[in-house]
């Protein structure tokens, strides 16, 4: 069981709806670099916000951190069996 919890904790952290501008990345823990090219990026959508050229700002980017702190919670949630870790999606 604790096995299976760990190989799935990273689900938690898909979005349905992907990330804001780029719809086909779903993970929000890394995506590649907008220009960065292929280099992985860490926290994008919080990232993205707050480019200098073209970020969405300080408002979007606390959004993206509010989201990210939410499947953080239901992260830890899922490896310690408690059901609010059940969580599928949540819409960025």
């Amino acid at each position: 069981d604790v096995n299976d919890r760990l190989a799935f904790t990273e689900r938690r952290f898909l979005t349905e709806t992907g990330l804001p501008e780029r719809r086909w990345f779903r993970s929000l823990l890394q995506a590649p670099g907008i220009d960065e090219g292929y280099a992985p990026q860490t926290f994008p959508g919080v990232r993205d916000a707050l480019r200098p050229s073209g970020g969405a700002g300080l408002a979007a980017a606390q959004r993206q951190l509010d989201v990210l702190a939410t499947r953080v919670a239901a992260a830890a949630a899922f490896l310690t069996g408690e059901p609010d870790g059940e969580v599928e999606a949540i819409f960025v």
